[in-house]
């Protein structure tokens, strides 16, 4: 007696297939001819029910560039929707030339004249929007182009039932055809089917009942119920798989405990975290639509996580430059942090925004999300503004008591209102050279508030590199002469006009020079270089004095820095070279400090040509 489960199956196996290959044949050779009937069935039917299909994708596109061209996205929206258009004409024709359906034609003539109303439509939007601004050309997007956009949407798909109704009639045929071949093979299998029937039903009832038990027990497992367990007393490969299918749900049941709850923790803390984070957070999909927005976002945009959910970006948060610094991460793919501090108005009120983008991949390096998180640093901007007026304000208020004691101790030191002997001139000189002291420190400070406030202006222009650098040779030569030092300008005297505010450069190279005189001896140099390199402009000033310390290099361009330390005489502010880095980059250049103590100090700033 056969005794495993294959040798079971296979006897009842060969008497089915003996009776199967009798209905084959016949059923083969009708089959055969059936074929033939289908070939070519539904083809053009179809043919017209994918060019419908492709059309509404390309309306539906050219809906949403119209929406991308009024939210500030001009160049981007009207490329896309004449692409779109392209391929709208391309399968309307591939539809033109398959007319097969009666009334199909009438169809096509009138979606020919609602889209060219609709390209037209477009056209008068541009012109609205140009002449009259985007609310206007928006209120006629929602009366005139939204309601063509929806008909024409209907009357393709009026299309597309039409093709579907000839394409189940034809189905219909084809069916009736099926019938009466499927009388003559169920004829031939009723006889094979009733035999195979009582055969196979006694004996698959017999040794296959264990694989019913199994199938239940793993849909059980399925739906969570991992305690399941099968009582199955067969010796055969079905009682080894069973046996082998409760130490797999044991299994599952002790990894189950281990890790699915840690999982789910793991998860709600994670948005838990991600809701309560103080700064605006958004998560996007690769379709720029809404994935997840925590409270933050919620509270400062107004808007609702369920209202935009699934929604593109923009329908919640209208800001084209937001929008199109987004997409610049999912072009390039990595994480990017705005250069500049946005600022974005919500409600009328002004917000600035840190941005931080970052693309989400996956272990293929594959994006599949962006997550942009709005590091709101709005107080900090306003603390900022309140610190440059205050120090305007305050530097303001001194200068104008400091220039009258200046103008004191002038008539003093021109001895017109009497004369005081040598320890009081010393006295009266001292007080001269502080008070030149503090009006230079002044000066520096309402310099630096102008710069940094927002009402700075600078006054750009084509200039000469070399008339700036002669001017400052003039002005320092006899300074440096009474020093017995060599001030000189060493490069090429042919260079490229570059577009700069003359002043203020002029302002950042004298004070280099300035500083290089005060921390010189007798006998040192001072020289002037400018090369042109990669676009780029290189002036730099260079020294053979004292030196800074390396401590020093690194903070030197910071406010209110001054050298101290060995032999070095403190000499400055600590002002000048602050207000020289901020000239320096709002022309969009760096400026740097090279160094060694006894040797000398070089300093160079960048200009773009």
């Amino acid at each position: 007696m056969v005794k495993t489960l294959k040798g079971k199956i296979s006897v009842v196996y060969i008497c089915l297939v003996l009776m199967i290959a009798i209905v084959g044949f016949t059923s083969v050779i009708n089959f055969h001819v059936l074929s033939r009937s289908v070939d070519g069935l539904m083809v053009n039917n179809y043919k017209s029910i994918n060019a419908v299909n492709n059309m509404i994708e390309a309306i539906d596109g050219q809906n949403m560039a119209i929406l991308n061209y009024l939210n500030n996205n001009e160049e981007t929206g009207i490329d896309l929707f004449h692409k779109n258009s392209d391929i709208f004409y391309k399968w309307y024709n591939i539809e033109a030339n398959n007319i097969t359906e009666s009334g199909e034609k009438d169809h096509i003539n009138k979606i020919n004249k609602d889209y060219a109303k609709y390209i037209m439509l477009f056209s008068n939007l541009q012109e609205i929007r140009n002449k009259q601004g985007t609310d206007k050309a928006l209120d006629f997007y929602n009366n005139q182009i939204i309601t063509l956009y929806n008909n024409l949407k209907n009357e393709l798909k009026d299309l597309s039932a039409l093709n579907e109704k000839a394409m189940f009639s034809s189905k219909d045929k084809v069916t009736n055809d099926t019938i009466v071949i499927m009388y003559l093979v169920l004829g031939l299998s009723l006889v094979a089917v009733i035999g195979g029937y009582f055969l196979s039903t006694f004996f698959i009832n017999k040794f296959l009942k264990p694989i019913y038990i199994l199938t239940e027990s793993i849909r059980s497992v399925k739906e969570g119920e991992l305690q399941k367990e099968i009582s199955v007393a067969t010796s055969d490969e079905i009682g080894l798989l069973a046996h082998e299918f409760n130490n797999m749900t044991e299994r599952l049941q002790q990894f189950e405990y281990s890790s699915k709850g840690k999982l789910l923790e793991e998860k709600n803390k994670s948005i838990a975290i991600v809701k309560s984070i103080s700064d605006p957070l958004i998560v996007l999909d690769t379709d720029y639509k809404v994935v997840l927005l925590n409270n933050a976002c919620e509270d400062i945009f107004g808007i609702k996580e369920e209202a935009v959910l699934n929604k593109h970006f923009l329908e919640g948060i209208r800001n084209g430059e937001l929008y199109e610094y987004i997409s610049s991460v999912y072009k390039e793919g990595n994480e990017k942090r705005s250069e500049k501090i946005m600022h974005v108005k919500v409600n009328e009120k002004d917000y600035y925004f840190n941005i931080v983008s970052t693309a989400i991949k996956d272990r293929n390096l594959k994006i599949y999300g962006i997550v942009i998180l709005l590091q709101n640093v709005t107080k900090l901007k306003q603390l900022e503004k309140i610190k440059t007026d205050f120090m305007g304000t305050i530097s303001h208020e001194l200068k104008t008591p400091l220039t009258s004691i200046m103008m004191g101790l002038s008539l003093i030191t021109d001895k017109k209102i009497g004369d005081f002997n040598e320890k009081q001139e010393t006295i009266v000189e001292a007080m001269r050279e502080d008070g030149e002291r503090l009006s230079s420190l002044i000066s520096e400070l309402l310099q630096l508030s102008k710069i940094e406030s927002d009402k700075a202006v600078f006054n750009i222009k084509q200039c000469s590199i070399i008339g700036i650098i002669e001017n400052c040779i003039k002005r320092f030569n006899e300074q440096a002469l009474s020093k017995e030092v060599n001030l000189y300008y060493e490069g090429s005297e042919k260079l490229p006009k570059i577009t700069i505010d003359s002043e203020k450069i002029s302002w950042t190279l004298n004070n280099l020079v300035s500083n290089a005189l005060k921390y010189i001896n007798a006998g040192d140099e001072v020289f002037i270089k400018a090369v042109v390199k990669d676009n780029k402009m290189y002036v730099s000033v260079e020294d053979t004095g004292v030196g800074i310390p390396d401590e020093y290099q690194k903070i030197i361009f910071d406010k209110f820095v001054q050298v101290k330390g060995g032999d070095l005489e403190m000499r400055s502010s600590g002002i000048g070279l602050a207000i020289a880095k901020e000239i320096v980059e709002a022309h969009g250049g760096e400026i740097w400090c090279e160094s060694r103590l006894d040797v000398g100090s070089k300093f160079t700033f960048t200009l773009p040509v």
